[in-house]
């Protein structure tokens, strides 16, 4: 009889755990600009409290330069994250760390720049990407075999595919074509002739990556909160006009978005020269 009474108070101890569970999935999405260079603290000790200070139960790194999947696995434990999976240990690679396990893990660097992570953490399907800086049509052709191995898995729902996307959406048209972007890539490209980021021969802003993306039914997580605060204040969150990092969920999850924003604190002013993106949704 005690060892029944026993049993039945772990199974609700267990209940009344999952029940308290948190409720949300918090991701951060990064450039970390070389192996976060910037933080010349032993074991990075300072990016590492700042990660803690956003808790975040999933992170998507780009640029882990100088990494390898031993001392990824260690930086990631110093932030409360038990597993992570480097693409790479070369060059520019991404990463990908979190809370919880992360299984049937990918790592796809043929024909791709920097590479990418495909892995899937309890009900949720993650990419991890960064795309070919200097090249439009390069670009074109990695954003094209991303969603080609999307398309080939089973599962449909519970998609999210993040990074460093070096691209501009036509969601943000309106406010590229205010801020005089076009004539700044050209006088970029004049500087640089390696740069190739623009379409029509230099002529026109390339859209195509991005419009990629939304054409496959992917939502600009972004995009989609900056509306809805919009519509609700009269205020906008995407504060860049030629945003580069983005997070794209599949059409199920558009409705759980609590949060995506860009972070902007004294950490991220001078850490990177990418703003990190925080995104927040309903389990």
């Amino acid at each position: 009889m005690k060892r029944n009474i026993s049993v039945t108070v772990c199974l609700l101890l267990l209940a009344a755990l999952s029940a308290g569970a948190q409720d949300t999935l918090r991701v951060l999405s990064y450039n970390i600009l070389e192996g976060m260079v910037k933080d010349t603290t032993k074991g990075k000790q300072v990016f590492v409290e700042w990660v803690k200070n956003h808790h975040p139960d999933v992170v998507a790194l780009q640029e882990c330069n100088a990494f390898t999947q031993k001392s990824l696995e260690e930086l990631a434990l110093s932030y409360g994250h038990p597993y992570a999976v480097i693409v790479k240990e070369n060059g520019y690679p991404t990463g990908l760390t979190s809370r919880y396990p992360i299984a049937d893990i990918k790592k796809i660097n043929e024909n791709m720049t920097h590479g990418f992570i495909m892995g899937r953490i309890g009900k949720y399907n993650f990419v991890v990407l960064h795309l070919n800086p200097h090249k439009h049509k390069k670009r074109r052709a990695e954003i094209a075999q991303v969603i080609a191995n999307i398309e080939l898995q089973a599962d449909k729902k519970n998609w999210l595919i993040m990074g460093d996307f070096n691209s501009v959406s036509p969601l943000d048209k309106d406010r590229l074509e205010k801020s005089g972007y076009l004539a700044r890539q050209q006088a970029a490209a004049a500087k640089r002739p390696v740069l190739d980021n623009l379409a029509d021969n230099g002529a026109a802003i390339d859209y195509q990556v991005q419009q990629s993306m939304l054409t496959a039914g992917f939502t600009d997580a972004g995009k989609a909160y900056d509306d809805k605060q919009k519509e609700s204040t009269g205020k906008t969150v995407i504060a860049s006009d030629s945003r580069i990092d983005y997070i794209y969920l599949s059409g199920d999850l558009k409705k759980k978005i609590i949060r995506c924003a860009f972070l902007y604190d004294p950490f991220t002013a001078v850490h990177s020269d990418h703003k990190p993106i925080l995104l927040e949704l309903k389990q």
